[in-house]
């Protein structure tokens, strides 16, 4: 049987998809109320959220859908995500997201490193914890650190 994939989609983030199956829904529900994820309850699976959850523009919403989907899984699962900041680009940043939301696209809220933390509250947070992404364990290259950028990230692993 091959690895089960799960989707979650930006225009639809409480709803489920199953690549698996054709990327047809795997369950319609209403948002942060996930049907079971997974068929096998005793095998951890790792949940990436990578770049998805800005989209979900209330902070508490946004905490409710990833803690909900990390409810459904089995202890020892993983949860990767990521987000968008302006820690690095400030003004510059800001401007380009209030750009975007005004095209008529996806709304997206760019988020604190200390809100993207709060999406690991209740996990075992890996280190190097919550960080810029090409700062979370580089590879190694000629010696200088990678440059930041305003995407920052972390996994936690569900007790």
């Amino acid at each position: 049987m091959p690895p089960r994939v799960i989707c979650l989609r930006a225009e639809h983030p409480g709803r489920v998809d199953d690549a698996a199956e054709g990327g047809g829904p795997a369950a319609d529900h209403e948002r942060g109320q996930p049907d079971q994820l997974h068929p096998d309850a005793a095998k951890p699976i790792a949940l990436i959220l990578s770049g998805i959850m800005g989209h979900v523009t209330d902070i508490g919403e946004a905490r409710s859908i990833v803690r909900n989907l990390m409810d459904a899984l089995p202890p020892g699962s993983y949860l990767s995500l990521n987000d968008g900041t302006t820690v690095i680009g400030g003004e510059q940043m800001e401007q380009a997201t209030q750009d975007y939301n005004e095209s008529g696209a996806l709304p997206y809220v760019q988020r604190t490193p200390e809100e993207i933390a709060s999406f690991f509250d209740g996990l075992e947070l890996v280190e190097p914890g919550v960080v810029s992404c090409p700062l979370w364990r580089p590879e190694a290259s000629d010696g200088s650190p990678p440059a930041e950028v305003d995407a920052f990230g972390g996994v936690g692993r569900k007790p």
